[in-house]
């Protein structure tokens, strides 16, 4: 009996300490605007990366997985993209949508024709 109790708990230890593989990366980031400016600032953690880029661009994160980077949003819709890698090659992605107004109204061309 005492045997089958010695591998429950070397089971339960072995899972706990194994946890991180089976779960992969983890992003977890906020998207700061400020009206005054085009100017944004993304930050979070990307827990177990080691690899991190913002749309496509690879970006520094320290050993617990911080990050913080300046980026400019320009008028319009746009898409920020943040995609991790693990050790073991497990990835996750996040994605913020911006909209950011322009003070001037648009304009849309059709056949010619003004239309506002």
């Amino acid at each position: 009996m005492s045997c089958v109790a010695l591998f429950v708990v070397i089971g339960i230890f072995g899972y706990e300490k194994m946890c991180f593989v089976w779960h992969g990366v983890k992003i977890e980031a906020t998207l700061e605007k400020d009206a005054d400016t085009s100017l944004s600032v993304i930050k979070g953690v990307a827990a177990k990366a080691i690899h991190l880029t913002l749309n496509g661009r690879e970006i520094f994160i320290d050993k617990e997985g911080n990050f913080y980077e300046v980026i400019s949003t320009q008028p319009g819709y746009s898409v920020v993209t943040l995609s991790a890698e693990d050790k073991f090659g497990k990835k996750a992605e996040k994605k913020f949508e911006i909209v950011k107004e322009v003070d001037a109204p648009a304009i849309a061309f059709d056949n010619s024709e003004i239309i506002n």
